[in-house]
């Protein structure tokens, strides 16, 4: 049990940390624009495909108790 709050805890900490190799060595140090473009454009992927994935998972956990949303595309339910 104290390692995982260990690491959880190494985690946490090192988050910071992190986020300034990301910003100071892969954006800002590289000095190409079309890297930061790369990375830009692969977070809206991943956040488009999390978006999807989670509408998906509320839907289906909402229709289980008898909650429906509407469908994003495709033929839906037949009536």
């Amino acid at each position: 049990m104290m390692a995982l709050i260990d690491v959880v805890s190494r985690l946490a900490g090192d988050v910071g940390r992190f986020v300034d190799l990301f910003l100071n060595d892969l954006i800002l140090g590289a000095g190409d624009p079309v890297s930061a473009f790369l990375v830009v454009v692969g977070q809206v992927l991943l956040v488009g495909a999390v978006a999807v994935l989670g509408y998906a998972a509320v839907g289906a956990l909402l229709q289980e108790i008898g909650v429906t949303l509407p469908s994003l595309g495709g033929r839906g339910p037949a009536e």
